[in-house]
């Protein structure tokens, strides 16, 4: 039977009659959910705002009531996020067409539901509590599209929340309101943390992590802000100023700061790569530093360490895109120089292979076969399927040593890949008249 194309499908419907259609579909929207759930996400963009509303709320209410009646409410995961999903879809439709008043509404409803119920379920693989999140965002998002908001109201919905969190769906409230709190309102909200910490510090009865709380969301307020020395001094009050000199340091450089951005990174401790929303490793941001400050040189040489240290391909990446034409061949031929000699002599021939080294690769195999490791079972296994085509001795090699990690291991679950492994290694054998030998 010839399979039916989109293109089919969108012909027949076409000729259906559109009374007819929409009758099928309430149909179908009755006995299944999930339809019903698409169509209000679908009609969102064009639904009367009056009867939408009701709608989305009778969703959120029967999801969340499914934990109240469920004997086993912690399973609930996975399907009470497929029901709310399509919610979100039709309320962000909702917020871009002009209805954010009304958005506003329903996403407070979504956000007290969770806050209710979610402490029942089990979402330790990550089905619903990134989707509360981003109920929060969207929440954020109709808050800025409401024009008659007043600000100082909104920053104390913003400050109850953030300490309204047991389940941290609110981790992001104060970068999601941000703009709709605007200058005034974020000012508003400065003030009544430094109130409360100011507060707790003459409560010296609190925890240090209880006392210091308002600190940390002012590093969110400093951050939507902009204010980098604000965000300096907090770190500085809660004796962290020297362990997060690298964030301080990439704040410093967005700022057009780099001067004091390597001051900062001087004192940094390079073995703290990364820091929570980070996306620069240290060696990464003294490379932006060193640029910004014109001194490329050093920001060239830092990468070519960080390049031999570990064999960073994209610190030799950065290093090519700095040198000239002309002499990316001899800078490459160090870097080969460089693998041959790296203590690992695994990451070396897969460094080798990935840049189109082939033959330094399977050298470097041949000559020292007793280092690789079939307990690295990925790498190796990734290793030998490159080689085997061009160099059968060396994948021989590779495979020898995943089927003696078997054996030797007796790992009876992996002896269907041992008889793989030397069925493999006979043929490799044979290419390579490795039995001539």
């Amino acid at each position: 039977m010839t399979a039916l194309t989109d293109e089919k499908l969108k012909s027949l419907l076409a000729d259906c009659d559109k009374a007819e259609l929409v009758h099928w579909l309430i149909e179908e929207a009755n006995t299944n959910p999930d339809v019903r759930r698409s169509l209000l996400a679908f009609i969102a963009p064009r639904a009367n705002v009056a009867m939408l509303v009701p709608e989305l709320k009778q969703v959120i209410r029967g999801a969340w009531a499914r934990v109240r009646k469920s004997r086993e409410p912690w399973k609930l995961a996975r399907p009470i996020a497929s029901e709310l999903a399509p919610v979100l879809t039709a309320l962000d439709r909702m917020i871009d067409r002009g209805d954010a008043a009304a958005a506003e509404e329903v996403l407070h409803q979504f956000i007290k539901a969770a806050d209710k119920d979610i402490g029942d379920v089990d979402d330790s693989h990550g089905h619903l509590w990134p989707l509360c999140q981003e109920a929060v965002t969207l929440w954020g998002k109709a808050w800025g599209k409401i024009t008659s908001r007043d600000t100082a109201q909104l920053a104390v919905l913003v400050f109850e929340g953030v300490h309204d969190n047991g389940y941290a769906i609110r981790d992001h409230m104060i970068r999601d309101f941000a703009q709709a709190l605007g200058r005034d309102g974020l000012q508003s909200l400065k003030s009544l943390l430094l109130a409360q910490h100011e507060a707790n510090v003459a409560n010296d009865t609190r925890e240090d992590w209880k006392r210091n709380e308002p600190l940390r969301h002012l590093e969110d307020v400093a951050d939507a802000m902009g204010d980098v020395d604000m965000y300096i001094d907090i770190k500085r009050r809660c004796g962290l100023e020297g362990i997060y000199a690298t964030p301080i340091a990439r704040r410093l450089l967005d700022a057009g700061r780099a001067p004091e951005a390597m001051e900062y990174l001087n004192r940094a401790d390079p073995t703290r790569s990364h820091a929570s929303g980070e996306h620069d490793d240290f060696t990464t941001l003294r490379f932006k530093v060193l640029r910004a400050l014109g001194r490329d040189d050093e920001a060239r040489a830092t990468l070519w360490q960080a390049f031999r240290s570990n064999l960073n391909g994209t610190a030799l990446d950065q290093v090519l895109a700095m040198t000239p034409d002309e002499k990316r061949s001899s800078l490459m031929d160090e870097a080969y120089a460089a693998a041959e000699v790296y203590p690992n002599r695994l990451a070396a021939a897969k460094f080798l292979v990935e840049r189109g080294q082939g033959v330094l690769a399977s050298k470097l195999i041949d000559t020292r076969p007793e280092e690789y490791d079939g307990r690295y079972y990925d790498s190796l296994l990734e290793l030998a399927r490159s080689l085997q085509d061009k160099f059968p001795a060396s994948a021989w090699t590779l495979y020898r040593a995943l089927l003696l990690s078997i054996l030797d291991e007796k790992r009876s679950k992996a002896y269907h890949h041992a008889a793989e492994y030397l069925a493999i290694a006979r043929d490799l054998a044979e290419r390579a008249h490795l039995n001539e030998r």
